[in-house]
């Protein structure tokens, strides 16, 4: 265990397997986090299948969407096995689950301002939190990629921009200075 936290020595091995052990937590606790959410999907969207007059779709979107989720997380050793059949899938369900998201939305958020909203107030509030949960999601991933985007262009830019002297001819020194 010694070898996975970093010490105090600083060398790079150790901190190197330090960040590598803190980014598997972190995947662990994203796929258990998820895991639990897509189950409580599934089982409220089941509990209250019809308990929501007013848009019947929303118990279904959440059984649906949990029920996406998991397919998704049971394609994590298919990648060990066959990696392209994965990846394949994996587009597959991502393409469904982003329309499934959308319908989910739709569904959700047009009867939001509906008072009394005729729908089972627990499946109503978690697919709202749900799909808010999602869009800060989406909107903290899109600003991740947008911000390494630049910092790429930024980090290509600054090094077409300087060339080494040891490149350079000596007339080309002289003539900078």
């Amino acid at each position: 265990m010694g070898e996975i936290s970093s010490t105090s020595s600083g060398s790079h091995g150790e901190t190197h397997l330090s960040l590598k052990a803190k980014c598997k937590a972190s995947q662990l606790f994203t796929l258990v986090l998820w895991t639990a959410l897509s189950l409580a999907m599934i089982i409220i969207g089941s509990m209250h299948v019809y308990n929501c007059p007013v848009e019947p779709n929303i118990p279904i979107y959440l059984i649906v969407a949990g029920v996406f989720h998991l397919l998704a997380f049971a394609l994590i050793p298919l990648k060990l096995v066959a990696e392209k059949v994965a990846y394949a899938i994996e587009s597959v369900l991502g393409l469904f689950s982003f329309c499934w998201f959308i319908a989910g939305s739709v569904w959700v958020f047009r009867v939001y301002q509906e008072n009394p909203r005729r729908c089972n107030n627990l499946a109503y509030t978690f697919a709202f939190g749900i799909l808010i949960f999602e869009y800060i999601f989406l909107a903290f991933l899109v600003a991740v990629i947008c911000l390494c985007t630049c910092c790429a262009g930024l980090l290509v830019a600054g090094a077409d921009t300087e060339t080494p002297d040891r490149n350079r001819s000596p007339e080309d020194v002289e003539a900078l200075k």
